[in-house]
């Protein structure tokens, strides 16, 4: 139980200071931008500019969100597969459930581990392409917070960065479905947001 109590701590103070490192380095741009009213009046240059950098936006957004999709499909079935032993299944359906589910680890989980971090860097990218449109929400920049986070916790798990003690419970926090639920949720209103 101490355990627990000395991860969760840890955790907490690697999300505060995550945050606030990532707030003070990110400051709004909306800051910057007091006359957005007389910018009405654009010239044909910088309209097909516009256009180029939404293509831009949209096609990193795209290459995230798939990356995100693949990366984590593995993730998504164990979840799948652990919310089938509340069913009254036969004892043999659920053998072959978690036999799919330790092969489909063995084959899904390298995929897992080099995919989340390029989806954090397109991620990356694709926020900073779109930060003139991601004035009126702070929850992008909440977002990639909280997925660098994830990813970042997610490393140290892989290379066993934290003491012994607290590996576990260390795991425990980054396969938690809840840290992932929300992340889903602030992209997903942010991005309802922004367009």
């Amino acid at each position: 139980m101490t355990h627990i109590c000395i991860s969760l701590r840890l955790f907490m103070t690697v999300c505060l200071v995550s945050c606030a490192l990532f707030f003070l380095c990110c400051i709004s741009p909306a800051v910057a931008d007091d006359d957005h009213y007389k910018k009405r009046n654009k010239d044909i240059g910088t309209a097909f500019n516009h256009v180029k950098n939404e293509d831009k936006n949209e096609a990193t957004g795209q290459t995230a969100a798939w990356m995100l999709a693949a990366a984590n499909l593995n993730v998504l079935l164990s979840l799948l597969i652990r919310g089938t032993r509340f069913a009254a299944l036969p004892a043999q359906i659920n053998d072959r459930l978690k036999r799919f589910n330790q092969i489909q680890k063995k084959f899904l989980l390298p995929v897992h581990f080099f995919l989340n971090p390029l989806a954090l860097g397109v991620s990356f990218i694709h926020f900073m392409s779109a930060t003139s449109q991601c004035r009126a929400s702070g929850l992008p920049e909440w977002g990639l917070a909280l997925m660098a986070l994830i990813t970042g916790i997610g490393i140290m798990v892989k290379f066993k960065v934290f003491p012994k003690n607290l590996r576990k419970s260390t795991y425990q926090i980054h396969t938690n479905p809840i840290p992932i639920t929300l992340l889903l949720a602030i992209l997903l209103i942010g991005h309802a947001v922004v367009d």
